[in-house]
């Protein structure tokens, strides 16, 4: 009983959630560029509420309350996606939350795609994620470290075909090149140019990939020329 409860709250939420935001697309009126943001302060619910929904660009009637529904059923999407078992319900999850995902994309299990920017992360065709990942679009240092550490959301793109393994995390801003593989478990912190394979903490030049015919066909050693960088 109590479940059946909880499954009709659920589906009500979704459906005043929609009839809300329906005119508000976040695509629309935040550009995917680089954006400075406050530093992070704690503050009471409403108060962090009120300035969330302001920097978001939230106004008129309940703006308030539809960011708060909007922030909700997109942490609802996203701990859903989590726990389905197939690629192709999580990136139909994740295109409900904003995220731009391409056709022939996939997306594997307890990848976690930023709670609160979710239309900064643009994934292209074909790409792969492996599965127990991080996509972060924006970072909020303590006020206290506002002189070490700037706060601000960027765009991260995972082009064609890029192979981001297990475990990895993609810090806000980067581009993963076209047909770029990033070893498991680590931490990419630069953009990484098209064809090369990148690993570690932060992640750095393994070794290219050599083409033939647009296809792979091996690794190479060699430095990454000016040509190559993104």
């Amino acid at each position: 009983m109590f479940i059946e409860y909880y499954i009709i709250a659920f589906f009500l939420i979704v459906l005043l959630a929609i009839a809300l935001f329906k005119g508000t697309n976040e695509a629309k009126y935040l550009k995917l560029k680089y954006k400075e943001l406050p530093h992070h302060i704690e503050r009471s619910f409403f108060d962090a509420l009120q300035r969330s929904s302001k920097e978001h660009g939230y106004s008129g009637f309940l703006s308030s309350f539809r960011f708060f529904l909007r922030r909700l059923f997109n942490h609802i999407l996203q701990i859903i996606s989590k726990l389905v078992p197939y690629s192709g319900f999580r990136v139909v999850l994740h295109r409900m939350r904003g995220v731009s995902i391409g056709k022939g994309a996939h997306i594997g299990p307890s990848v976690t795609i930023d709670d609160v920017y979710p239309n900064y992360v643009i994934i292209e065709k074909n790409a792969s994620i492996a599965g127990l990942n991080f996509i972060l679009t924006h970072t909020k240092p303590l006020e206290y470290h506002k002189e070490l550490s700037k706060s601000y959301v960027a765009p991260v793109r995972i082009k064609e075909n890029a192979w981001i393994a297990i475990g990895v995390i993609l810090l806000p801003g980067v581009t993963v090149g076209k047909g770029s593989i990033v070893a498991a478990g680590s931490v990419v912190t630069e953009s990484v140019p098209d064809n090369c394979f990148v690993g570690g903490c932060p992640a750095k030049l393994i070794k290219k990939i050599e083409l033939e015919d647009g296809k792979p066909i091996s690794f190479k050693s060699g430095e990454i020329s000016k040509k190559d960088e993104i």
